[in-house]
């Protein structure tokens, strides 16, 4: 990591976000008005939707491979994948300020644009927040059994290691996302990439498991584990603050902007050789048409520094690469099977 001036990075404010405090005085400028929306903002539904695609793919391709679809299964799937994304952005949220105000952690700030931000600015309640985000990742429990119920028990395995693997993420004491070496970045690749993909095709496919849903998954489980890279990359200056490990900390911004335009190249080349190499059809590589998408957002940013808009934005770019290298990479299948 590199080196940090400790006086500049210094916060004059007492608490986190002291200078938000007085909300009705300037509020941010992207702030939504009312509570029920900075509520719908925080569990950015963009990212939620980015975090299902795995699941809806793995769920397409069994439906590829055996002919057979179920429309009832399948809704479960996404409400339950949904479901938990949606709730693991508001609690996280909600810990990592938490993690922000222990006696241990410095003064910290985020961009007035986000929700950490409103949260320690009071103008999002954590009390609404807890509530909403344990009530969707218990919808996402609730489908997620009945899911077993409907399509076999092994699902349980699937879904249930992958809820461990969100909850660990965040909640202490275990709150692995914070102690480094990456893990909390492939803690939450696996829980919302691998995962729910293999309880896809495992739901359409039956008892047909086998190894070609994990490699033909692997382009989005990185591009998920990119998207939560990103993340971190943007609020890395916020973390290292708080005491949070994550990889970008570790790393620091340099190094982290190269892995992640590798990993960004990584994800695409995984299209190539998967669908070269396995059963996939060569419609498949149409899932690379995204590819100057993601890229893109590697043009304005500054190696030596990279500001936490940047950082979101980049975040964001990754997100929308993966719906729609997602929607492609169904479509494909869709084609080869039609024809």
């Amino acid at each position: 990591m590199e080196p940090l001036n400790e006086s500049a990075a210094e916060s004059p404010f007492p608490s986190p976000l002291a200078g938000l405090a007085a909300l009705g005085q300037a509020q941010p400028v992207e702030m939504p008005q009312s509570l029920l929306q900075r509520v719908v903002a925080a569990t950015r539904p963009d990212l939620a939707l980015a975090l299902t695609a795995p699941a809806i793919y793995g769920a397409v391709m069994g439906w590829w491979q055996t002919g057979q679809f179920s429309w009832l299964t399948f809704a479960f799937l996404v409400v339950g994948v949904l479901s938990s994304a949606l709730g693991y952005q508001l609690l996280s949220t909600v810990y990592d300020y938490r993690q922000s105000t222990e006696p241990e952690a410095k003064p910290t700030d985020d961009l007035p644009t986000t929700p950490f931000a409103w949260l320690a600015g009071g103008a999002l309640p954590s009390g609404l927040l807890l509530s909403a985000g344990w009530l969707f990742l218990s919808l996402g429990g609730i489908s997620a059994l009945w899911l077993a119920l409907l399509a076999g028990w092994p699902l349980l395995f699937f879904s249930g290691l992958s809820v461990l693997l969100i909850l660990a993420s965040f909640v202490p004491p275990v709150r692995y996302a914070a102690r480094g070496w990456g893990i909390g970045e492939l803690g939450l690749a696996l829980g919302f990439g691998l995962l729910p993909l293999l309880a896809g095709y495992y739901m359409q496919a039956g008892a047909t498991l086998s190894g070609l849903p994990v490699a033909a998954g692997l382009p989005l489980t990185l591009l998920v584990f990119l998207i939560v890279f990103t993340n971190n990359l943007g609020a890395w200056r916020r973390d290292w603050r708080m005491g949070k490990r994550t990889l970008s900390v570790l790393l620091g911004t340099r190094h982290a902007l190269d892995l992640a335009a590798g990993l960004t190249l990584g994800a695409y080349a995984a299209i190539l050789f998967v669908t070269v190499l396995s059963r996939l059809p060569l419609w498949s590589l149409v899932g690379m048409a995204t590819l100057p998408l993601a890229l893109g957002a590697y043009a304005d940013l500054h190696r030596d520094e990279i500001k936490p808009e940047e950082g979101y934005r980049l975040r964001d770019t990754v997100a929308k690469a993966t719906i729609w290298t997602g929607i492609l990479l169904c479509l494909a299948l869709w084609i080869s099977r039609a024809g």
